[in-house]
């Protein structure tokens, strides 16, 4: 091939060539020395005025030392250096002068294979070098068994083989448990305090469960078997704790091995095994929680019934442990671990457990070395971290949980601390810190102080939650206080009505009135002309024996007077619109109550349209509107109505709305009438 006069290549072979020839054929060995000699030169660096001694710097010094260190013949002795017994004999050595760079280089061209070598040999060469060097013959491809790294390396993953079991395939449980056994024992043996061989037993019996080699009641013999034996064999020179570690990591062997063996879809969930698994653990007294929770996350949701006995194994062990409590810091941070595993028994297809639960619960009262106490406590925070728990449900175990007579009702502090975990389970409070404060006040001040400040938080949704949580635990003295202790100005539009359900010993609907004031307040509209109003005016009116005179007298009217809207007397001066639409909203919210009899509807009405008259107002359209609705009732049913009340209601119509609006209604109620007739 042509190389160009200029590239390095032409130049490093022209040293060794004729310079009278401007175009030379270069054989593949000759261009591969003169790239070797290339790359070498310029992957060599310049020192740049470092203190570090460059290559020949380095051979330099080298020689220095190798001359000055030279040892011939007999050992040297102890002399000091300076003696001249101890100097080299230079008459056995000889100098050679430096190989030149040619002879190196052919040197290292003769060691090299005898092949021809080519340019891409010697741009791959310095990436051979970087891996180990072997020799390119025939035999290699037919070792097949012949790994390619090296022998001290370990493949890990499905590569590696696993050891063979330590039983036949027809072992029996009491062969298993019997292995077990004796590999405790030669740990005890050894003296070491090391758990070597049980944890070997322990890989092995997990390898075996993936293999699903025992199944079912196999699984819950050998696990009650070892424990059993882990109990006996135990003895004064090996302390509990470490037997109890052994449990564990026995059980969590078994767990890993089941689950691992579970993966394949065809493979049917072995509930005597898990639910054996789940007994183990609840007599485990080291680490309950962990393995507990290890266990339960393995364990299908649609199969949690049929180990519900395990789970309830667990929950007494639990419920015992806080019985023996102290600090009550911790129930809150344990029961918050134990509500992990057990976020679906909330659903109401597993709430027969938590049943269950709260009847073992309610046995601790009896139980002399256990604070009852803690035990309710811990069982209601429990509850209320589990997401499926609504409040009827949290009140109703409150109740059972308070009606023996030997026990104490929960206090205070108690009552707030269940009700904002579980409202802030259900959605994050806000500033749930320093809502959690009251709780240090153990009186009725903690029930002011937390709906102060969830409404100071504007959270009126959750203080309407905490009166009906109240009063679903028979604590409806304490809403009275509540609502009281809610300030509001004299000013706002619901304060009647709040005093007016006070008066009434209703304190749940005047929260409910000042909730619904407090959101009407987002809308434009103002608070009687929206849907709050509305809402508002039934809570506190539809109710049996309301004394509707009360509520007129607070708009400074008497239902029972009559006007004269006509003749001399003077008329009064017109209302404003605010007045207008308070007056038609509680005449129309008032007539609608299903407690009130018809006359009594309507003898409300026409006292609001008189007063209305009085003041020289116009009737609103939807005034009107309720108010064919009221005489039309008896249309609607059949009857033929009271034909009094609707030519007076015909008559304010066509005064409101003209004459043409009045025939029109006029002939729809005789038509109406007309059809009532022929039907009976």
């Amino acid at each position: 091939m042509a190389v160009s006069s200029t590239s390095p290549c032409y130049q490093a072979a022209r040293r060794h060539l004729r310079p009278h020839y401007d175009s030379i054929w270069v054989s593949d060995g000759l261009l591969s020395t003169a790239f070797e000699r290339y790359v070498s030169t310029f992957r060599t660096r310049a020192r740049c005025a470092s203190s570090v001694p460059g290559p020949m710097e380095h051979r330099k010094r080298l020689a220095k030392r190798q001359m000055g260190e030279l040892r011939l013949g007999p050992s040297p002795s102890a002399a000091p250096i300076w003696e001249l017994a101890s100097l080299v004999d230079l008459t056995q050595w000889k100098w050679k002068p430096p190989t030149p760079p040619d002879a190196r280089c052919r040197q290292s061209t003769a060691t090299t294979t005898t092949e021809p070598r080519t340019l891409s040999d010697a741009v791959l060469r310095p990436l051979q070098l970087l891996f180990t060097a072997r020799a390119n013959t025939p035999d290699d491809f037919q070792k097949a068994g012949e790994t390619l790294l090296p022998r001290n390396v370990t493949l890990s993953g499905v590569a590696e083989q696993l050891p063979p079991a330590p039983w036949d395939p027809d072992s029996s449980p009491a062969d298993i448990i019997r292995i077990a056994l004796d590999s405790f024992s030669q740990d005890g043996s050894g003296g070491t305090g090391t758990t070597w061989f049980f944890s070997s037993f322990c890989d092995k019996w997990r390898r075996a469960l993936a293999e699903k080699a025992f199944r079912g009641e196999a699984i819950g013999t050998v696990l009650t078997g070892i424990v059993d034996g882990l109990d006996a064999e135990c003895s004064g020179a090996r302390d509990s704790m470490g037997v109890e570690r052994l449990k564990l990591l026995l059980v969590e062997a078994t767990i890993d091995g089941l689950f691992t063996g579970s993966d394949q879809e065809s493979t049917s969930f072995d509930h005597d095994a898990w639910n054996s698994i789940l007994l183990v653990v609840s007599i485990i007294r080291m680490n309950t929680l962990r393995i507990f929770t290890k266990a339960v996350s393995c364990i299908p949701k649609v199969h949690l019934k049929s180990v519900s006995s395990g789970i309830l194994a667990n929950l007494d062990t639990f419920l015992h442990a806080l019985g023996r409590s102290t600090k009550p810091p911790s129930l809150a941070r344990q029961t918050a671990k134990m509500a992990v595993p057990l976020q679906s028994l909330g659903e109401p297809e597993l709430r027969f457990i938590l049943d269950d639960a709260t009847r073992k619960v309610s046995e601790y009262a009896r139980v002399n070395d256990t604070n009852y106490s803690h035990v309710r406590l811990g069982w209601l925070l429990l509850l209320a971290r589990l997401p499926g728990v609504d409040d009827k449900y949290l009140a109703q175990v409150c109740n059972s949980l308070e009606a023996d007579l030997a026990t104490q009702p929960l206090t205070h502090s108690e009552v707030c601390q269940v009700f904002l975990v579980w409202n802030n389970v259900q959605a994050p409070l806000e500033r749930y810190v320093n809502l959690r404060k009251v709780s240090k006040y153990n009186s009725t001040k903690c029930y002011n102080l937390l709906s102060d400040r969830l409404w100071e938080t504007r959270q009126f949704s959750r203080v309407r939650q905490f009166y009906t949580f109240l009063r679903a635990i028979g604590r409806e003295s304490v809403v009275t206080l509540m609502a009281k202790a809610i300030s509001l100005p004299q000013q706002k539009a619901p304060y009647p009505l709040v005093n007016i359900a006070l008066g009434m010993r209703k304190p749940g609907a005047a929260i409910d009135i000042l909730c619904l004031y407090e959101d009407s307040r987002k809308c434009r509209t103002s608070f009687w002309s929206s849907s709050f109003g509305f809402k508002a005016l039934e809570i506190l009116t539809w109710v049996p024996d309301f004394d509707h005179k009360r509520l007129w007298r607070m708009l400074k009217f008497v239902p029972g007077r009559r006007f004269t809207v006509g003749g001399r007397r003077r008329r009064l001066k017109g209302l404003n619109q605010d007045e207008i639409i308070k007056l038609s909203a509680i005449a129309i919210v008032t007539s609608l109550s299903p407690h009130l009899t018809e006359r009594t509807a309507f003898s409300l009405l026409m006292n609001c349209s008189l007063n209305l008259r009085r003041h020289n107002t116009k009737l609103p359209r939807h005034f009107l509107r309720i108010l064919i609705h009221n005489v039309t009732r008896q249309l609607v049913n059949g009857q033929p109505g009271i034909k009094s009340r609707l030519w007076y209601v015909l008559y304010l119509i066509e005064q409101q709305l003209g004459r043409a609006e009045a025939l029109r209604i006029e002939s729809a109620m005789q038509r109406r009438r007309e059809f009532n007739t022929r039907i009976r």
